[in-house]
């Protein structure tokens, strides 16, 4: 076990803990990672000849592969005895097995947002809710229940309107049984309908702790309602072997329904024993000391927290620089020469990121380096594929599941007539399905090979979905596609704009969530659905761009150079939080986004404000005065 020499004392404390409740406060850039990879390798490796398993539960595919990869490199052949995974997978898969406990069949459908709504919008047209102005907000409504497990007695007493309470609660009962009607579950839905599962049949929580005898938290800071509840379901006894990860100063997600408040629970509900990790490793000494000074301006914290503890070795150069300008524009354009400037000095662009609170404040910055030549790329979260042939692919393997649904029909045969760029007539589909007595699939199949639009590469590849063979329709049509992008590329076809980029991440999705390609084209069509819906499809940034990041989406990460742009009054922090109050939950958020923003460096952080924004006067953020950046002009 030589990866333990490796740990400073804290860690080894931590990585060397057995039986019982451990609560681990790990600062930015503490090794938390390695440490708790660590410890489970080590409980592998001592229990070799028992049957034990070990359940690690984190917030995104990304940081279970990559914790996935650590432990494998630690002990090869760990993988049957560790499940790494996320609290939306693990709930998926609990559901799977025991959903029929709802009716809900094993190859139940992941929504994506436009079919979620639409499901809204079929509950509010058919009855009278007069109190809901939208689906959309009616939506943000029913997450908003979800994620805080609010049964459906709770909701009358949300609202102080006696009938918006009522109808709120009819719409929340419906849309509840529409998705159990429709055997289909969306990401809120998939936490709420788990943990009433695992509160109704107890037995079934039994049998997971049977299975696991330890189970392992990172992020914990992250959890909403829904997720902690589903932890003290599959973990109720007050000496249980848990072991969470976490840090209060790092909740930025509050709208998500995660709360510094929440490890005060966990303290409430187990025997914790508490240890901390204040050493930093990734940043320099002059930023640890920024972010001490600054998070030490908020209440909602743990008690006794100790300060971050520098770990690097100092150098004579100040790796700090605070920018200011007379307006936006200025400010857009002297960040961008100042990039320029560090590029021209041999760094690398994936060395350098561009962070700030909105993408607006980006988007500006994007666009002055872009006018010095300087490649770019905002990340935007994709929920879903959107190129053509993708569209084409996912919707033909959904209509393969239900082969009766008409609109899943009308969308594959859209999505074919934008990858052939010739109309396939869905009218001519309906005919054929009503002779086949509705099965729609069936009807396609017959469509492709009528068509002379459709080429026969792609009738061959659906005829094999018609006949049950979905891994070797997948293969067949990315095999076409793969050969008439490469065709393509000068002729500035829109449909194939996203292709590469998506490709991409379908292969990362495979590789990295399905174990490989043999792993996943050995699941079951509905499962591998499942797996696919629960994918993030955000495309990774070109290793020749300079990355511009909101704050948001920056964690977790780090980088040699950190700007930080746009920190003034009522951009960091922003207006609703200076609306709040100074002491308001919602500015103790803004102030941890800011020290997650500078906590991402590794080399040189570089802040800057301007004087005006959007033509009115602003005054520099107040976090730059409690970092001692700036002294307020009365000292």
């Amino acid at each position: 076990m030589d990866y333990l020499k490796k740990l400073n004392p804290n860690q080894l404390v931590a990585a060397q803990w057995n039986e019982g409740p451990m609560l681990v406060l790990a600062g930015p850039g503490s090794g938390k990672t390695a440490t708790l990879t660590a410890r489970v390798a080590r409980l592998i490796e001592q229990g070799r000849d028992e049957s034990f398993r070990i359940l690690c539960l984190t917030f995104t595919r990304k940081a279970a592969a990559e914790m996935r990869e650590r432990l494998l490199s630690l002990v090869p052949d760990a993988k049957e005895r560790a499940l790494l995974t996320t609290f939306h997978s693990f709930a998926t898969d609990i559901l799977r097995q025991h959903g029929s406990h709802f009716n809900l069949s094993p190859d139940f459908e992941i929504l994506e947002d436009a079919e979620r709504v639409g499901i809204v919008k079929s509950v509010l047209e058919g009855g009278e809710f007069t109190k809901f102005v939208s689906a959309e907000k009616a939506m943000a409504a029913i997450d908003f229940l979800l994620r805080n497990v609010v049964s459906d007695e709770q909701v009358l007493t949300l609202l102080k309107d006696e009938e918006a309470g009522r109808q709120l609660q009819l719409l929340f009962v419906q849309y509840k049984e529409s998705l159990k009607q429709q055997n289909c579950l969306d990401y809120g839905a998939i936490l709420y309908f788990c943990e009433e599962l695992l509160r109704a049949r107890p037995r079934v929580s039994k049998q997971l702790r049977t299975v696991y005898r330890y189970i392992c938290v990172d992020e914990f800071q992250d959890t909403n309602v829904a997720q902690f509840r589903i932890l003290l379901a599959i973990a109720p006894d007050k000496n249980s072997n848990i072991f969470i990860v976490g840090d209060d100063d790092q909740v930025i997600y509050q709208w998500n329904g995660a709360s510094p408040k929440r490890v005060k629970e966990l303290e409430e509900h187990y025997d914790l024993t508490t240890i901390q990790l204040p050493e930093n490793y990734r940043c320099p000494s002059e930023v640890v000391e920024l972010a001490n000074s600054l998070i030490l301006h908020n209440s909602e914290r743990s008690p006794d927290k100790r300060p971050l503890l520098s770990m690097r070795v100092g150098t004579d150069s100040n790796p700090i620089e605070l920018l200011s300008f007379d307006d936006e524009q200025q400010e857009a354009n002297g960040v961008a020469e100042h990039v320029a400037a560090r590029l021209r000095n041999s760094v690398h662009p994936s060395d350098i990121v561009i962070l700030a609170r909105t993408t607006k404040l980006l988007e500006r910055v994007q666009q002055a380096l872009s006018k010095l030549s300087i490649e770019t790329h905002i990340q935007r979260r994709k929920s879903q594929f959107e190129s053509a042939p993708f569209r084409f692919l996912v919707s033909a393997l959904k209509l393969a599941l239900v082969r009766s649904d008409k609109d899943l029909a009308a969308t594959v045969t859209k999505a074919l007539s934008d990858c052939v760029k010739q109309e396939i007539s869905s009218e001519n589909l309906a005919e054929f399905s009503t002779v086949l007595n509705g099965d729609q699939l069936e009807a396609l199949g017959v469509l492709v090979t009528t068509s002379n639009a459709v080429p026969q590469e792609l009738c061959q590849a659906v005829q094999s979905l018609v006949q049950g063979q979905y891994a070797q329709f997948v293969q067949l049509t990315l095999s076409y596609f793969d050969t008439v992008e490469k065709e393509s590329e000068d002729d500035g076809n829109e449909q194939y704009a996203e292709y590469e980029a998506e490709r991409a991440v379908w292969q990362k999705i495979l590789r990295d969530d399905m174990g490989g390609e043999n792993d996943a084209y050995s699941l079951s069509l509905g499962q591998f659905l499942q797996e696919l819906a629960l994918a993030n499809k955000t495309p990774e940034a070109p290793s020749s761009a300079v990355r511009c990041l909101t704050i948001h989406s920056s964690k977790g990460m780090e980088f040699q150079h950190v700007y930080l742009v746009g920190i003034a009054e009522d951009q960091l922090p922003s207006f609703q939080s200076k609306k709040a109050g100074d002491n308001s939950r919602e500015m103790q958020e803004e102030r941890r986004n800011c020290f997650v923003a500078i906590t991402r460096t590794m080399q040189t952080l570089t802040l800057s404000y301007s004087q005006k924004y959007n033509g009115w006067h602003k005054e520099p953020s107040r976090f730059l005065f409690e970092m001692g950046l700036l002294e307020h002009k009365n000292n």
